[in-house]
C-alpha cells in the first residue's frame, strides 16, 4: 500500500458534503472495486464517477492499484480506500471542536479479551463466520457502551464551558475574555503560547493581564495566572 497522505479535516467534511462521494466510499468500505463496479453501485454516469474518483484520490481518501485479469487482458485497476479514521464534530451553545483520530490498534487491557476472542476465530469457515458474528456483536456493544460515557463527559463539559462563560460575561471586557477563555481551556505554558492562540501581541496580553489581575483576589490570580511567563 502506497504512503498514507495526512487529509485535512477542513477537506473531508467537503468531500463528505457530496451525496456520490459519500456512496462510493461506502461502496468501497465493504471491499475494492473496479470503475465499472462502482459506477453501477452508485447509479451514476460513468463520467461523473471519474471526476469524484479523482476527487478522492486526490484528497488521499482512496487509492489505486492493478491486478492481473484472466485470458491475457490488460490489468485491471482497483479501487480502495486509504485510510482508516474517525471525525469526531463536537457543537453546542458553549464549544465547538473538530478532531480526527486514525483507527490504530494498540491492545489496551480493557480491550484485551475482544482482541484475544478475534486471535481465536477458527479456520474452517463456518465456525469462522459465527465467531466473528458473536465478536463483532461484543465489540459493538462495548463501544455503545463507551459512547453513552463520553456523551455523559460531553454533557459536563458544556455545563463547565456554560458556568466559564458566565462569568467572563459578567466580570470581564471582551478583550480580556478572549484572554481567559484561552487560559482556562487551553492551559498555555507561557504568553508566548498564549500569543500565538489568541493572536494579539504579548505586550498587549500582559496590559489586559494586568487589569484582569485587577478584579481578582491574589491568591486566585496567581493561580490562574501564575504559570504564564
Amino acid at each position: 500500500m502506497a504512503e498514507q497522505m495526512e487529509v485535512n479535516s477542513d477537506i473531508i467534511l467537503d468531500i463528505l458534503g457530496n451525496d456520490t462521494r459519500r456512496k462510493i466510499l461506502v461502496a468501497l468500505s465493504d471491499e475494492p472495486m473496479y470503475f465499472n463496479q462502482l459506477a453501477k453501485e452508485v447509479g451514476v454516469g460513468q463520467q461523473a464517477v471519474l471526476r469524484h474518483l479523482q476527487t478522492l484520490e486526490e484528497s488521499g481518501l482512496i487509492e489505486t492499484y492493478a491486478e492481473k485479469s484472466d485470458l491475457g487482458a490488460p490489468d485491471r485497476k482497483y479501487y480502495r480506500l486509504s485510510d482508516s479514521f474517525i471525525l469526531t464534530i463536537s457543537l453546542s451553545e458553549d464549544h465547538f471542536s473538530m478532531k480526527k483520530r486514525r483507527i490504530a490498534e494498540s491492545r489496551q487491557e480493557e480491550s484485551r479479551k475482544y482482541y484475544e476472542a478475534f486471535d481465536s476465530t477458527p479456520e474452517e469457515m463456518g465456525s469462522a463466520l459465527y465467531s466473528l458474528q458473536e465478536n463483532l456483536s461484543d465489540v459493538e456493544e462495548e463501544i455503545s457502551a463507551l459512547e453513552a460515557r463520553l456523551n455523559d463527559l460531553y454533557s459536563l463539559k458544556q455545563q463547565i464551558l456554560n458556568r466559564l462563560h458566565k462569568i467572563g460575561v459578567d466580570n470581564f471586557e471582551e478583550n480580556e475574555r478572549k484572554i481567559l477563555y484561552a487560559i482556562v481551556e487551553e492551559s498555555p505554558m507561557s504568553i508566548a503560547d498564549l500569543s500565538d492562540m489568541i493572536g494579539e501581541k504579548e505586550s498587549r496580553i500582559k496590559d489586559v493581564i494586568t487589569v484582569m489581575k485587577s478584579k481578582m483576589d491574589k491568591a486566585n490570580a496567581q493561580l490562574l495566572f501564575g504559570n504564564l511567563k
